[in-house]
């Protein structure tokens, strides 16, 4: 797998048979690229759906390529006054590189057009070979067009949250090795992270987070219901657990962020425990040592997408920063106003018989 640098950077040698005459990458088309692999990676988990929520899929497929041909114009500098139709794509950029795949995409629009204007839900089958089509597609033309391999364009350069940041990119790092257990371990704190950035005050703002929902609950926190005190406290015991799940959850769909999906991402991923020493565990199960790369693609996915959901919290957290910055330390205490009803209306003005019409 490249290395993380080589997403900015591409080859400036003369292009052999087949690859573009293409120029440096900017931060920007990385991340329009970013986005396009966002769009790809949604249609695919929305194809693993029942029919017909399956279908879908055709139409995130479909604003990928759509999406990705538009960069690749502008990354030729091809010159466009509108976006062409979608099959007018391949014709538009033939002078400067040969795009594969012209009849399959051909395909996939009849069947997004079918879906959309006829309501005719695509097969299982055309999903599927709608989905290859794209992986090929993706894998071969990037390289040759942006200098970069598609699976290194990173999505991460899309979030907000820089400890959820840090870690995704820490947890990667041991995927690149195969160690999947410990890359899903990394997951785990980054999804932690992200509740964690909305739920505590990073910077003085006012009042609390609306995303906090009470003080988090801990083991030593009294009255003890933990080992003994737990069997003769069982009813505060139960309590304790309903509150610190109900909590979590709260936490995580007040945000946007899909619930089955999370319920999937806890079940898969082995819960990282906090010591006082400042150490990190997991317990190695056979479970935990048997999971896959194909394990920590969905999860990874899964963390970034719940992330993207969760910025828009971004806004809010502004909005009670800049209330506070507003607000603080006045140098008159504010004054109050008591609400007073409707506003009366302007009473009409009196005409005299002498006044001139």
């Amino acid at each position: 797998m490249r290395d993380r640098g080589d997403v900015a950077r591409i080859a400036t040698s003369a292009p052999s048979p087949g690859v573009a005459m293409s120029h440096p990458l900017d931060p920007h088309t990385v991340q329009r690229l970013a986005y396009v692999r966002y769009l790809y990676r949604e249609g695919i988990e929305q194809s693993r759906q029942p029919t017909p929520l399956c279908s879908r899929a055709i139409t995130s497929f479909h604003d990928a390529v759509e999406n990705y041909l538009g960069i690749v114009t502008q990354h030729l500098r091809i010159d466009v006054n509108k976006a062409p139709e979608f099959i007018a794509y391949w014709a538009l950029i033939k002078p400067s590189f040969e795009l594969p795949k012209k009849d399959s995409m051909k395909r996939l629009n009849d069947a997004r057009v079918a879906l959309k204007h006829n309501g005719t839900f695509p097969s299982e089958h055309q999903i599927e070979q709608a989905r290859q089509t794209l992986d090929d597609f993706f894998t071969t033309v990037t390289p040759k067009v942006f200098g970069v391999d598609f699976d290194s364009i990173d999505m991460v350069d899309l979030l907000t949250q820089p400890e959820v940041v840090r870690l995704v990119r820490e947890a990667q790092t041991h995927a690149d090795i195969g160690d999947y257990p410990m890359a899903m371990a990394g997951l785990v704190l980054a999804f932690d992270a992200l509740l964690d950035h909305y739920a505590r005050r990073e910077r003085p703002m006012t009042g609390e987070s609306p995303f906090k929902f009470g003080a988090s609950l801990y083991i030593m926190d009294e009255p003890r219901i933990d080992g003994a005190s737990a069997r003769t406290n069982t009813r505060l015991k139960k309590l304790s657990d309903f509150a610190t799940n109900a909590q979590r959850a709260l936490r995580a769909i007040s945000l946007g962020i899909d619930y089955p999906s999370l319920a999937r991402f806890r079940i898969i991923a082995p819960p990282v425990y906090g010591y006082a020493d400042g150490s990190q565990r997991f317990v190695n199960l056979n479970s935990v040592q048997a999971l896959t790369a194909e394990d920590y693609d969905w999860a990874s996915h899964f963390v970034i997408e719940s992330s993207l959901r969760a910025s828009r919290a971004d806004e809010i957290r502004d909005i009670q920063e800049r209330q506070f910055t507003q607000n603080w330390n006045p140098q008159e205490p504010f004054g109050e106003r008591s609400w007073t009803g409707p506003v009366d209306p302007a009473p009409e003005p009196e005409v005299s018989a002498l006044d001139e019409v």
